[in-house]
């Protein structure tokens, strides 16, 4: 199994308040507390959406257990889309990726002990991002049964004019209609984003067809996690 912490938050959002107030022809300043809102909100739902880093953050990935090899084609029954056959490389989620700063084991002592850089590549031309050990490397043994893996890396396009047109427009659309039927939805209706909105993101999301979001990095009890 394997889970995700936030190291260092986002400082920028996709949308500044002032992009949201040219966007929507605003020159008061009444209505910026509800647009600081706007602006978190929308970002939150791009990232979400698209299951990509918007602006740069630092994420912690946590990893009990990998497998060793990549795993040969055998007789027998398969999961189908599910599957994953190598099992040398590790997903880096919420892509894109900048830098990994470090990969870590633990031991039971949880004692940390940096795995070198030189024994692994870091494919940022797909997405989302891998980790491979490279030829003739291994993964270290007789770590602790839990979190035995920690890796860090820097994710996003950057500063929030660095993020791709497409999804900077959709959340200025999304924001325009949160911020004109603000009050809205008290009857317990959704506010949902705008089609077009949703049209812009479409191209950015990252879809896998895999039940478990770190296909095949993980094994839980000696067993295959798929």
């Amino acid at each position: 199994m394997a889970g995700i912490k936030i190291h260092t938050a986002e400082t920028e959002h996709v949308v500044s308040t002032d992009d949201l107030k040219n966007h929507l022809k605003i020159t008061g300043t009444d209505d910026n507390d509800t647009l600081d809102i706007i602006r978190v909100t929308v970002h939150n739902w791009a990232k979400n959406y698209t299951q990509r880093s918007l602006t740069t953050q630092t994420i912690q990935l946590f990893i009990d257990s990998i497998y060793q090899a990549d795993r040969v084609i055998e007789e027998g029954k398969y999961v189908g889309i599910d599957q994953d056959i190598n099992r040398r490389s590790i997903l880096l989620p919420f892509s894109p990726v900048a830098s990994v700063t470090h990969f870590k084991s633990y031991d039971d002592s949880d004692s940390a002990t940096t795995f070198a850089s030189s024994k692994y590549y870091v494919s940022t031309a797909s997405s989302p991002a891998k980790l491979t050990l490279r030829q003739g490397e291994s993964y270290p043994t007789g770590l602790r049964v839990a979190d035995a893996f920690e890796i860090q890396y820097v994710a996003g396009y950057g500063g929030r004019t660095d993020v791709p047109a497409d999804i900077r427009n959709a959340c200025l659309l999304y924001a325009s209609h949160l911020f004109e039927n603000r009050g809205d939805g008290l009857d317990g209706k959704a506010i949902l984003p705008p089609p077009s909105a949703i049209q812009l993101l479409r191209p950015y999301k990252i879809i896998q067809f895999s039940t478990n979001p770190f296909r095949g990095t993980a094994s839980f009890g000696g067993l295959y996690s798929v």
